[in-house]
């Protein structure tokens, strides 16, 4: 799996290899590599190597300024970061590291899922929990509890940043599936009721008794500041990920992201929504 650091590196090689008009499988025999790996280059799922960096630069007629700065993104994409310290090592997949390097990158973020409330948003509790029902049969207690704090690190990292922005689109049926406890429902989602106060947030609700709304499956669309990284999609599945940067298909999430937003609440029917359904669980009984 890519990281938003070496996707940057590869859409820098696609863009210099564009710029000659020379087709991967030309370019490919050039280099004296596989079509396969300098696609993988290009894409951020096999980082470059720096010999291959020089030898594409020469082949591209690339100047010294563009060879220098391939090179110097190439070794900021090669640094530790901190989800690769020893500290969380073996505690997540591939695919996660990638959305955690994604989160990392981007200035925008934009989030749909049916089924359960964002990672960025849970409360330790709701984490644990969720957690805990996504696992692998087996999966012991510890690994969980890992997984959590990793969760909870991400983040702590995240909300500290600024000049981000969240656009978060809630369905309601997220708050009348109970994971873990009543309390720890009511935690959560008073959580999101505080997050919806920071301006960098904002939250719209797609009701029960929505009619007439676009299909949208789990979805998070990443931009950034850097102009050579386009709009990423990042779907989660199962027991991997989809991650996209070809811009007709991600702009069809974009579209139907859209869509779905403006047949949402609006952020002030979203928080009244979100208390009403705490009072609800407070009504009915916590325990």
């Amino acid at each position: 799996m890519p990281t938003a650091q070496h996707m940057v590196v590869g859409r820098e090689l696609r863009r210099l290899r564009s710029a000659v008009g020379l087709q991967q499988k030309d370019a490919a025999t050039r280099l004296g590599i596989s079509t396969y790996i300098l696609s993988r280059n290009e894409t951020g799922e096999t980082p470059c190597k720096t010999d291959t960096v020089y030898q594409a630069c020469s082949v591209y007629g690339a100047t010294s300024e563009e060879r220098d700065r391939l090179l110097q993104l190439l070794a900021e994409a090669n640094e530790e970061r901190w989800w690769q310290g020893s500290e969380w090592r073996g505690v997540a997949k591939n695919q996660l590291l990638t959305l955690i390097s994604l989160e990392e990158a981007a200035n925008l973020v934009r989030v749909y899922d049916r089924d359960r409330f964002p990672g960025l948003l849970h409360t330790r509790d709701y984490a644990y929990y969720a957690i805990a029902f996504a696992a692998p049969e087996g999966t012991s207690k510890w690994e969980i509890k890992r997984r959590t704090e990793l969760r909870m690190e991400r983040q702590r990292r995240f909300h500290a940043r600024s000049g981000i922005r969240y656009i978060c689109i809630l369905d309601e049926l997220c708050l009348r599936r109970t994971i873990g406890t009543p309390d720890i429902m009511i935690e959560q989602m008073e959580k999101l009721l505080s997050l919806a106060d920071d301006p960098r947030y904002s939250f719209r609700m797609i009701p029960v008794n929505g009619h007439n709304l676009p299909t949208l499956g789990p979805t998070v669309l990443f931009d950034f500041e850097q102009p050579v990284l386009p709009t990423v999609l990042y779907e989660d599945r199962a027991e991997s990920a989809f991650v996209c940067q070809e811009p007709d298909e991600v702009d069809q999430r974009k579209k139907r992201f859209d869509r779905l937003l403006e047949k949402s609440m609006t952020t002030l029917q979203t928080k009244r929504r979100i208390g009403q359904h705490i009072e609800r669980i407070i009504r009915d009984g916590r325990t």
